[in-house]
């Protein structure tokens, strides 16, 4: 009788893993595994299966398999041992930020339910970077905006007007609503260079954050929460409207 290969085991959550297509690779295989984990499919202390399997179920070289696990190594969820194989160490759970970035993520084509998350928190950032904003941040979010109203160039409104919203967020001290934020401007980069070329989508960005920075620079944080709170409402509209003009446009 032929002795049976270990690397065909059976993998219990085999079924729930798709082959990947995008160009990172390796991305796209951690945020399966990620997705398995917060749905309790894997658990800490399961092992995966080797690398040449987990390849055969993406339908990929070993190479970017290899990256996934070392990504996820390094944000200590996986671990590596040497004669045993790689398992699944986060006894804890993952981080906040990493569920949110994770499912924030799967849900990028829902663009209304990104801006209702977006509503969220970020009037909840905006009130707290009132309270806890230093003159540094506050001399940095001015410059931002005074940079916005200059711009010429589309692409550089854009850049601006995201890393105007990261600013608040660095200036409310908090890691976590930090990395929320970078990961919603990641996620919003390609619908916002599309729908920024529209003229009224500049004026009403440079206008809500001329009315936030104003209200964190009088340390009112019910006015803050409030002109972000007005100012997602407008960027809601005009950027749904925008994709919904756009499908209509298409043969």
């Amino acid at each position: 009788m032929t002795a049976k290969d270990p690397s065909q085991n059976f993998f219990p959550a085999e079924g729930d893993l798709k082959v990947v297509k995008r160009t990172k690779v390796y991305q796209d295989i951690a945020e399966q595994i990620m997705h398995l984990i917060e749905e309790g499919k894997l658990k800490h202390g399961d092992q995966l299966p080797p690398e040449r399997r987990l390849a055969e179920i993406f339908q990929v070289s070993r190479h970017p398999v290899r990256e996934a696990i070392r990504t996820l190594e390094e944000q200590n969820i996986l671990v590596s041992r040497v004669g045993s194989g790689t398992f699944v160490v986060n006894e804890h759970g993952p981080s906040v930020d990493d569920l949110l970035t994770h499912a924030l993520h799967r849900e990028k084509n829902k663009l209304a339910e990104i801006f209702q998350f977006r509503r969220m928190i970020e009037p909840q950032i905006a009130a707290l970077a009132a309270l806890k904003a230093s003159g540094k941040d506050i001399a940095e979010l001015e410059l931002l905006l005074d940079s916005q109203k200059e711009a010429g160039d589309f692409r550089l409104i854009v850049e601006l007007d995201q890393t105007f919203h990261i600013a608040l967020a660095r200036a409310t001290k908090n890691g976590t609503l930090l990395k929320v934020v970078e990961r919603l401007n990641d996620i919003l980069s390609e619908s916002r260079v599309k729908v920024s070329k529209n003229p009224n989508r500049i004026k009403i960005s440079v206008a809500g954050h001329d009315k936030i920075l104003h209200a964190v620079t009088g340390r009112d944080s019910e006015a803050a929460r409030s002109a972000m709170e007005e100012h997602l409402l407008q960027v809601e509209d005009l950027a749904l409207n925008d994709r919904q003009d756009s499908k209509l446009a298409k043969p």
